[in-house]
């Protein structure tokens, strides 16, 4: 079936149209050759994508920058492109832990509000170093969502990647997809994807957009530079970004953060709290078994890919919290995690402190339930919930609750 694909900022090629009935393109006009060459200069793609858009330019389809931010990207050295899925800008928010304040146009409707809301909430579930608040006006906002009317594929764009420390304002978003009558079901994700420029992401896809749009090639590095964060996947796309975030085209589809979305956001903007997440992990291939928790995120990921935070837990110790010790079986290929001690042996070998949690229930924290399975030299997983699938053709034994800790997001 033949999806209708439209760019969170430019699809495939720039269609403004004129609000004339036959809807026929208006004459573009050429962009300036010494624009040109300070583009390749700071390290942009010039094959597609570029057009004059009212007072600069829409470079790589989804980037909005004036000649003066042209001019002062063109002075920065170019930088080679990594092979990663995930990655972001060299310059990014700095003064972290910052509170970020967001202004949405009051000419949006209540349900692009809570969109809006909801953009926002998703990155305060995951306590980054960054925290969004809606802002009372675009005079005190650190980034402004304000409103454009066009027919065309573009669906909004940003001003491009932090600079000085600041997150990247306006952000704008096109009306003709965004109004009372459409409630487009992918609000959300188009706010929060807009949000991810601003603070230094590009699309997880930069590399091959047809992964995304159908069409397209690689955007290339441009003058904000990509690198690679570490912990997200650089192979295999098809299931290790599938609906990521970042992703550079939208089939009107909403996008929670994926387990490869939350890992970058974390790596990019760490908070400065004792709590971390921990992530699960399963292989990738072969056998169905073999789980793993770490509170770095591993980058083994041609075995390992990430299921998402298991649960959140301290690394440091703290009153009332006990040591949770890891133990690996090279026979089994098992992780056992436990809050007592195992003597090392031929089977099991100690590899230290993981985490700290609790033996009995402290305000905050859930139980955290371990499931076993003695097929494939045994598999041991920790879960938030005590039901899983698998009883009765994987999973073998239901040990209960070993230790408490708090909730992932």
């Amino acid at each position: 079936m033949k999806k209708t694909l439209a760019l969170f900022t430019m699809l495939t090629a720039v269609l403004l149209f004129s609000c004339r009935k036959d809807n026929q393109r208006p004459k573009q006009e050429k962009v300036p050759d010494d624009i040109i060459s300070k583009l390749k200069t700071a390290g942009f793609d010039t094959s597609e994508g570029l057009s004059k858009y009212k007072d600069g330019y829409l470079v790589e389809y989804d980037i909005f920058l004036t000649a003066e931010a042209i001019e002062r990207l063109a002075e920065e050295k170019d930088r080679t492109r990594p092979q990663v899925e995930h990655y972001r800008t060299n310059n990014l928010v700095t003064g972290t832990p910052r509170v970020i304040s967001v202004f949405l146009d009051a000419g949006f409707d209540s349900y692009m509000q809570s969109a809006f809301n909801t953009a926002l909430a998703r990155y305060n579930q995951l306590r980054l170093g960054l925290t969004f608040q809606p802002a009372a006006s675009a005079d005190v906002a650190d980034i402004n969502i304000f409103s454009f009317y066009e027919v065309s594929d573009v669906l909004g764009f940003s001003a491009g990647g932090p600079s000085g420390g600041d997150p990247a304002s306006p952000i704008r978003l096109n009306t003709y997809y965004y109004n009372s009558g459409s409630h487009r079901a992918d609000a959300a994700t188009t706010i929060a994807h807009e949000i991810g420029h601003a603070i230094g992401f590009r699309h997880t896809d930069y590399q091959n957009r047809t992964f995304s749009c159908g069409i397209g090639g690689n955007e290339g590095t441009g003058g904000d530079g990509a690198n690679p964060v570490e912990g997200t996947p650089t192979g295999n796309p098809d299931y290790k970004v599938a609906n990521s975030w970042m992703l550079a085209c939208s089939s009107n589809t909403d996008r929670p953060f994926t387990a490869y979305d939350k890992i970058a956001l974390h790596r990019t903007y760490p908070n400065n709290e004792d709590m971390k997440p921990v992530y699960g992990y399963t292989v990738a291939s072969g056998n169905p078994g073999h789980h793993y928790l770490s509170v770095v995120p591993v980058n083994n990921l041609d075995y390992w890919v990430s299921e998402d935070v298991a649960f959140r837990a301290y690394i440091s110790p703290i009153n009332g919290a006990v040591p949770v010790r890891a133990y690996f079986s090279q026979q089994g290929s098992d992780h056992y995690f436990t809050t007592g001690t195992l003597n090392p042996d031929n089977w099991w070998q100690y590899e230290g402190i993981a985490f700290y949690a609790f033996t009995t229930q402290v305000p905050g924290t859930v139980p955290i339930y371990e499931h076993y399975s003695s097929m494939y030299g045994g598999d041991h997983y920790y879960s938030m919930s005590a039901n899983i699938a698998g009883y009765g053709t994987y999973w073998t034994n239901f040990n209960g609750v070993v230790f408490y800790a708090f909730p992932n997001y």
